[in-house]
């Protein structure tokens, strides 16, 4: 490199920097001031935007929450129903079963009750004579088994007692009867027992309903006609006939 081609390029380094200097060193204009953005309203603006954006999210989800809580409360009524629902289902169909097996073991022994009442009347009538054989004993001994098995499949008497107020539901009155040993509209006599397994009656007791005695009458109507008849008869004056008859026979005149 000759010396003026050194000379030119230091004279070139040298001289750019001032021009960079130069530049910047440039007045700014009115027209370079506005072209300029307004930063400090925008940061005072995008707060407010923010807030208000936040408020309505805000109000959104609290109303999906209200939403969801509505609808949780409604799923737990729906299944609190449904729970009682098949509670009441579990206890009815127990109940159902239950008279079902009630009604089936009825309908399987009610012929052995007029067995029962057979031997019953038997026994009523039975001689003293005849109570010591074993062979009656054997017979009782057969109505005491059988007894015995309708009690095991729940068939038990129904209360009939003389002197216990009547029950329509548990006692069938065939009659009256008038005694004063029983106050009037109880039970007088029973004809026949009666049967029930738990609340399912199977036949009701046959009774007789006692019936205050009438006092007697003195005298009827008629019977008080005859009297008063046979009265005035007695005290009638005697006939001509029956007064020549009573007088002494003399001469004719």
């Amino acid at each position: 490199m000759s010396q003026d081609e050194h000379t030119t390029a230091k004279a070139d380094i040298q001289t750019e920097p001032s021009e960079d200097i130069q530049a910047d060193a440039l007045p700014t204009t009115q027209a370079d001031v506005t072209a300029q953005p307004n930063t400090a309203d925008d940061s005072a603006a995008t707060p407010a935007g923010s807030a208000d954006d936040a408020s309505a999210r805000i109000a959104e989800l609290e109303r999906q929450l209200a939403t969801e809580r509505d609808a949780a409360t409604d799923y737990m009524q729906r299944w609190q129903r449904a729970v009682a629902d098949f509670a009441n289902f579990k206890r009815r169909s127990q109940l159902e079963q239950e008279q079902r097996d009630q009604m089936f073991a009825a309908q399987a022994l009610a012929p052995v009750l007029h067995a029962l009442d057979s031997f019953e009347r038997a026994f009523a009538t039975l001689p003293d004579s005849l109570r010591g054989y074993t062979w009656i004993e054997g017979v009782a001994l057969v109505d005491y088994q059988l007894r015995r098995a309708l009690v095991e499949q729940g068939i038990t008497e129904v209360a009939a007692e003389p002197g216990q107020a009547l029950d329509p539901t548990r006692h069938q009155a065939v009659g009256e009867i008038e005694t004063d040993q029983q106050p009037e509209g109880h039970i007088a006599v029973v004809l026949q027992k009666g049967y029930q397994t738990g609340n399912l009656l199977i036949r009701p007791a046959l009774v007789q309903v006692a019936r205050t005695p009438t006092a007697p009458e003195t005298a009827t109507a008629s019977e008080q006609g005859k009297t008063e008849k046979a009265d005035g008869e007695s005290s009638a004056p005697a006939t001509p006939e029956a007064t020549e008859e009573t007088q002494p026979s003399g001469p004719a005149p």
